[in-house]
């Protein structure tokens, strides 16, 4: 038969915390072993009492022990366990190729003492304070599929905590962060980069080998390419979440002038302007004194 704690502190199943806190401190000094070094009878009491202080003062061991009270002859209802938040920070090769991280996570899991039951022999159990999980910190190997972006999350079912009572686990949600890279940035489902150029290559065309997230592409760039022209390359960017299938990279072009001119190069570029007159602000005319 479980003792009942209220009554071992001699309190009301009303009483709030300091009227509990209170009482325990009186009868603990009453029949503190210090004080009854010979006397067996009290040196189990005081046991007693310690063992009612330590449920009763804890919130949650508390409401577990009322509802034990309330049904002896039953267990509260097994139900599922929460699921554990946990985030992790992946490096943008990550994203494209996929990989999979060790998390340290805090969890609830079935406690062996009492077999996940809340009670042994009769009593509360004292591993699990009547829970029947106990707390504790698990290394999880979890795999992170390629196209992940910040924000996400990743869930893991069936490991998160375990459930009071031997209830199922819940789940593991595992929020991704992607650390910036120098080169690529990602808009939504595209990967996008800036790629210089020389006047030269602009002028004449060129093949440049552009780094990808997948390795390395070849851009064929046409004669007269302007600067901040886009190029798409299908395929070379990173997966869709979910989807095997790389996605494309739009390269933006930059292109780059030379300084520094001396004579002889001055003299060169004059007649070059000659060669290729252009007017690039001839439409700007039109917009003189707000006109169009």
């Amino acid at each position: 038969m479980r003792r009942d704690y209220y009554a071992v502190l001699g309190v009301a199943a009303t009483a709030p915390p300091r009227e509990i806190r209170q009482a325990y401190r009186r009868l603990a000094r009453q029949y503190s072993p210090d004080v009854n070094f010979w006397d067996t009878t009290a040196r189990t009491l005081f046991e007693e009492i310690a063992e009612a202080y330590r449920i009763l003062s804890d919130a949650d061991a508390r409401s577990i022990y009322d509802r034990f009270g309330a049904r002896p002859d039953a267990l509260a209802a097994a139900r599922r366990g929460e699921d554990v938040h946990v985030a992790v920070e992946l490096g943008f090769s990550d994203v494209v190729r996929g990989t999979t991280v060790e998390l340290a996570v805090a969890r609830f899991s079935p406690c062996a003492v009492c077999d996940a039951r809340g009670r042994a022999d009769g009593d509360v159990c004292d591993a699990c304070v009547g829970r029947g999980v106990r707390r504790g910190l698990d290394r999880i190997r979890v795999a992170i599929p390629a196209g992940v972006d910040s924000g996400m999350q990743v869930r893991v079912a069936g490991q998160g905590s375990a459930g009071p009572f031997g209830g199922p686990r819940g789940d593991l949600l595992v929020s991704t962060r992607v650390i910036e890279h120098p080169f690529f940035i990602r808009k939504g489902e595209g990967i996008h980069c800036e790629l210089p150029i020389s006047v030269w290559e602009a002028l004449r065309g060129a093949r440049i080998r552009v780094p990808t997230p997948q390795g390395e592409a070849v851009l064929v760039v046409p004669p007269a390419t302007q600067a901040g022209q886009v190029f798409r390359l299908r395929g070379q960017g990173v997966p869709r979440p979910g989807d095997d299938a790389p996605g494309d990279l739009f390269v933006t072009v930059r292109v780059d002038v030379p300084g520094g001119l001396d004579a002889r190069s001055d003299e060169l570029v004059r007649e070059l302007e000659r060669l290729l007159p252009l007017t690039a602000r001839g439409d700007l005319e039109r917009y003189r004194g707000g006109t169009a």
